[in-house]
């Protein structure tokens, strides 16, 4: 690697580790319950389609992740009571999960952490400079998304 590739790589790296532990300490001083930044996605994406009838096959969808590890991920929150599942009317093969009332209020805590970060992200850039940033991480993350689907 030359030296701008090094310097690449120490940036993403630590950023996406920044990332992670600032979105863990925030939910840590909202949520009076611990909860992992894998638990507050997974409840992310139960609460996503939560009005149609979550299903496990959704949740897995929704995160990229295999059926089995959605499952097994799901059955800790439920075991938390962040969520709880029935079998669904239509097909009882299925079980619709659903967030309780705990499961929620950690959801919503997630919710506002991200739109307070973008936030406080976005005020730290001139406008001029906004558009840049956003092709910028745009970019990053088509280049990531096509190694990922590929």
């Amino acid at each position: 690697m030359d030296d701008f590739e090094k310097s690449l790589n120490y940036v993403l790296v630590d950023t996406f580790n920044s990332i992670l532990k600032y979105e863990e300490s925030s939910l840590k001083k909202i949520v009076s319950v611990p909860v992992t930044i894998t638990e507050a996605h997974m409840l992310e994406a139960v609460g996503e389609f939560e009005s149609e009838g979550t299903t496990v096959s959704d949740v897995a969808s929704f995160l990229g992740v295999s059926m089995p590890t959605a499952t097994v991920a799901l059955k800790k929150l439920e075991s938390k009571g962040f969520i709880n599942k029935e079998p669904c009317v239509r097909d009882g093969r299925r079980m619709i999960v659903n967030l309780t009332d705990m499961g929620r209020k950690i959801n919503k805590a997630h919710y506002l952490f991200h739109k307070r970060m973008v936030k406080n992200i976005s005020r730290q850039f001139p406008d001029t400079e906004k558009d840049a940033l956003y092709k910028a991480v745009t970019r990053l993350n088509s280049f990531f998304k096509e190694r990922v689907e590929a």
